[in-house]
C-alpha cells in the first residue's frame, strides 16, 4: 500500500466527521452561548479531554453550571461598600473626618 492510499479519505467518512466535529464541541458551544467567563478553559477541557466520556461530560456540566457564586461575590462586595459609604457618611457628619476626605473615600469605594 503506498502513503497516499492510507491518507486518502472517502467522501462518506468525510461526512461522518463534519457530522461527529460539531457534536463533539457542544459543551464550548453552551459556554460560548451562556457567556461564560471561563470559555477558554471549558474549550481546553473539551479539546484535549473531549475524546474520552468523562471529559466531555466534564466540560458540558461545567458549562451548564450557574453563575451563582458570581453573582454572591458582587452582591457581596456591594453590601460591604454600602456599609463603608454609611460609616463614611456618619464620620463625616460627626465632624471627625473633613469633606475633601470623605469625598476622596467615596470616590474609592464607589470605584
Amino acid at each position: 500500500m503506498s502513503f497516499l492510499t492510507l491518507l486518502s479519505i472517502s467522501w462518506q467518512h468525510l461526512l461522518l466527521l463534519l457530522i461527529f466535529i460539531p457534536f463533539y464541541f457542544v459543551p464550548t458551544f453552551i459556554a460560548w452561548s451562556r457567556k461564560k467567563s471561563n470559555i477558554g478553559a471549558i474549550f481546553a477541557l473539551n479539546l484535549f479531554l473531549g475524546w474520552s466520556l468523562i471529559g466531555w461530560a466534564g466540560a458540558l456540566i461545567w458549562a451548564l453550571s450557574n453563575k451563582e457564586n458570581d453573582r454572591q461575590t458582587i452582591t457581596g462586595n456591594t453590601a460591604s461598600n454600602i456599609d463603608q459609604l454609611t460609616q463614611l457618611k456618619a464620620l463625616h457628619d460627626q465632624g471627625v473626618i473633613t469633606d475633601e476626605e470623605f469625598e476622596t473615600q467615596k470616590k474609592r469605594l464607589l470605584r
